[in-house]
């Protein structure tokens, strides 16, 4: 059975033109839409992945009342005459508009490809491991972690090879595109550039090249038929210094969503990106905030499936900075865009900060609480603790066992550099951020590891901050260390998550 089902509502069948080993393919008119869903197992649910108009115009209060009570984020639509009532419903569920192409063939593809759910992301960095340097005479070279790789001084004024990255072979697909951007930083007259050079049988097939600005943006790379591996190509010109950090590369989506088909992209004025993914549920409180958790190897959201079966607006956030995120914090620029993006879906929803809830499992914890500070939701549901950064980041021996320097290089992100002294000021970012709140208004849901490695001497200081604060808390405990019990570890989100649901909606009726 193919992977992806689609209802297909409109005037003329489209089925003799599917193939239907690529997707499950249904079809009906407006009229008989209502007889359709009789014949499911629940007629109020969206059996098909994606809801497909193909109409040219859109009017029907019948098809539009139906839409409103399907999930977002799962219909598609081709009309430019669509009806101010009909429209408000389609922008609320946040339907996929498709302005180009219309064919059959180019639907699929647009499904398949553009609408996938599959997450596909990842780094290339400039670590040992993928980055090989050529330092110019007379440019100063030096490598910080596993996320910097400084070059300063006179690049010349014409482009000159700085180094090469060696990415996978299988990070690119053939006939597909990836939008890259470029973490980095730079100080007076240098520039960099990007040569993406695919070779087949040995010689350059193509070359593709970003510089400048286009660094910035999520620029356009690939679509390369049969190439059998690739280079990328470091220039550098100018004069200054030129600090490297992490190529992200993602699968082009074609404007409609970075990870996540409809998820938003946003790059700070600091050059820090913020990714989130908001889905407006059923309406109605409470809307769940989940922080994810560290991703070494790919780019990704957690809990999406999770909350779709709990019902409520949800809003994800994915922290990939670096190798694979910063806990969610940083400087204000950044901290500030995280809460602005959690006010803006409130307002999307009428919803207070006593309709949230802010979750979170191992790295994704802090940013739970830490935020709440800011927030004042009505409560908090976090796993896996990660409190006292600096404690965590201080064993210079844990992460050349199972994190690839990870926690090394967010100690160097936070503090600037690499020093015993910093490990109290690492501390107390978390605790100074949440003193000055009145916990005993907001509910906390935890579970811990009896076990923990990464950072369990932290626990006794949080529970006896919560017992000093009167918060409502409820503490669950397992044996096993931090990687442990992820079965148990969800089993217990999806349960308290429901529990906080249903008596938020009790008492607002």
């Amino acid at each position: 059975m193919a992977d992806t089902s689609v209802l297909q509502i409109g005037a003329t069948d489209w089925t003799p033109q599917i193939d239907t080993s690529r997707i499950d393919w249904h079809y009906t008119t407006i009229l008989d839409l209502p007889t359709q869903l009789t014949f499911q197992k629940d007629p109020y649910v969206l059996e098909q992945t994606y809801v497909l108009l193909t109409d040219d115009s859109l009017s029907s209060t019948l098809l539009s009342s139906q839409i409103s009570e399907w999930p977002a984020l799962r219909t598609i639509y081709f009309a430019n005459q669509v009806t101010p009532a009909f429209q408000k419903i389609l922008d609320e569920r946040r339907a996929f508009h498709i302005k180009d192409s219309t064919t059959p063939e180019a639907v699929i593809n647009f499904i398949e490809n553009d609408l996938s759910f599959d997450q596909i992301g990842f780094s290339t960095r400039f670590s040992e491991t993928q980055f090989l340097p050529i330092v110019p005479e007379g440019v100063h070279f030096k490598r910080e972690g596993r996320f910097s790789t400084q070059f300063s001084g006179d690049f010349g004024n014409e482009w000159q090879q700085i180094g090469t990255l060696n990415p996978f072979s299988d990070d690119f697909s053939a006939h597909l595109e990836n939008v890259v951007w470029l973490d980095y930083e730079q100080t007076q007259s240098a520039a960099v550039q990007l040569r993406f050079t695919f070779f087949k049988d040995n010689h350059i097939q193509t070359t593709q090249i970003i510089s400048g600005d286009m660094l910035r943006q999520q620029s356009v790379i690939g679509n390369i038929n049969d190439y059998q591996n690739y280079q990328i190509l470091v220039f550098a010109k100018g004069q200054g210094m030129l600090d490297l950090h992490v190529l992200h590369q993602r699968r082009n989506r074609h404007g409609f969503g970075t990870l996540l088909p409809g998820d938003n992209w946003w790059l700070t004025a600091n050059n820090e990106e913020v990714l989130s993914y908001f889905n407006p549920g059923d309406r109605k409180a409470p809307l769940v905030v989940n922080f994810s958790d560290v991703h070494l190897n790919a780019d990704g959201f957690d809990m999406r499936e999770s909350l779709n079966e709990l019902g409520t607006p949800y809003l994800l956030f994915s922290d990939v900075r670096m190798q694979s995120g910063v806990f969610h914090i940083g400087i204000k620029t950044y901290e500030t865009q995280v809460i602005e993006t959690i006010k803006k879906a409130m307002a999307t929803l009428d919803l207070q900060p006593e309709d949230i809830i802010l979750t979170g499992s191992a790295m994704g914890s802090l940013p739970a609480m830490y935020y709440a500070a800011d927030l004042k939701p009505h409560a908090v549901v976090v796993t896996k603790p990660i409190i006292n950064l600096g404690t965590f980041t201080a064993n210079t021996e844990f992460p050349h066992e199972v994190n690839q320097d990870w926690t090394l290089d967010v100690r160097r992100f936070l503090a600037g550099r690499m020093h015993p002294n910093d490990t109290e000021t690492l501390n107390n970012i978390f605790w100074e951020h949440i003193q000055n709140v009145d916990w005993s208004q907001i509910k906390v849901s935890l579970l811990t590891l009896n076990q923990d490695e990464y950072d369990g001497q932290s626990l006794p200081k949080l529970l006896d901050f919560l017992k000093l604060k009167k918060v409502p808390l409820t503490h669950r405990r397992e044996d096993g260390t931090h990687t442990a019990k992820s079965p148990e570890i969800l089993t217990f989100l999806k349960k308290q998550l429901t529990i906080l649901k249903n008596s938020m909606r009790q008492e607002d009726q």
